[in-house]
């Protein structure tokens, strides 16, 4: 009984303010959450870049492809997916090897960037959410100006509208700024993945294509 009363409340006292906030606060939850999935697995993608080509860069000197694969397939990461693309097409042209390694980079770089506008989303109408509840809240306080006249209005209730209207802003924004950091991090995180990865492809094509240089 007692849990019916209270959501009956949800939806009709008040229930701009208690809808809104609940729609802020997932807000704040779904980015919190979308941030510590894409920080971990981009932790989980990174390697020691330079021990990695050093430990190809012997096996290809010895023409041992195959060596060279499964030091890729023992190196788990971003980086060592799309070399491994790369030596699977050792014996094909330059342009062969390259074609490869940028599809699987390709591929790679969207996992990276998975969800990670959803953090762009969310910090663009955060704010817009929490201003919706503003303008409900001055709605609110001039009907009670409306409906109590000059005189019978009431103070508590006129600031008791204006104040959720405040609130919701506040929350609005305390969602969007968390997650314009969170978003900025990830795209500069995802940028530095890449130019490691054009500058790893090109060594590893160089090390395939003039290997007997080597």
């Amino acid at each position: 009984m007692y849990i019916n009363e209270h959501l009956a409340n949800i939806f009709h006292h008040d229930s701009n303010w208690n809808i809104i906030l609940i729609v802020i606060g997932v807000c704040s939850v779904i980015s919190f959450t979308i941030f510590i999935e894409r920080l971990l697995l981009l932790r989980k993608s990174e390697i020691d870049t330079n021990n990695f080509i050093i430990s190809l860069r012997k096996c290809i000197q010895d023409e041992n492809i195959i060596e060279a694969i499964r030091v890729c397939e023992t190196t788990s990461g971003t980086i060592s997916n799309i070399v491994k693309s790369g030596l699977s097409k050792h014996n094909r042209g330059k342009e062969q090897i390259e074609n490869a390694m940028e599809m699987t980079g390709l591929i790679e770089i969207a996992q990276l960037e998975k969800n990670a506008k959803i953090l762009s989303i969310i910090a663009h109408i955060a704010p817009l959410i929490g201003l919706l509840g503003t303008v409900l809240g001055f709605i609110q306080a001039f009907a009670e100006m409306r409906m109590s006249g000059l005189v019978d209005i009431s103070a508590t209730r006129i600031g008791e509208a204006m104040e959720y209207a405040l609130v919701t802003t506040a929350a609005g924004l305390v969602v969007a700024i968390p997650s314009v950091l969170a978003y900025n991090y990830i795209v500069s995180r995802v940028d530095g993945f890449v130019l490691e990865i054009q500058t790893t492809s090109n060594e590893i094509v160089d090390m395939l294509t003039y290997r007997d240089e080597l």
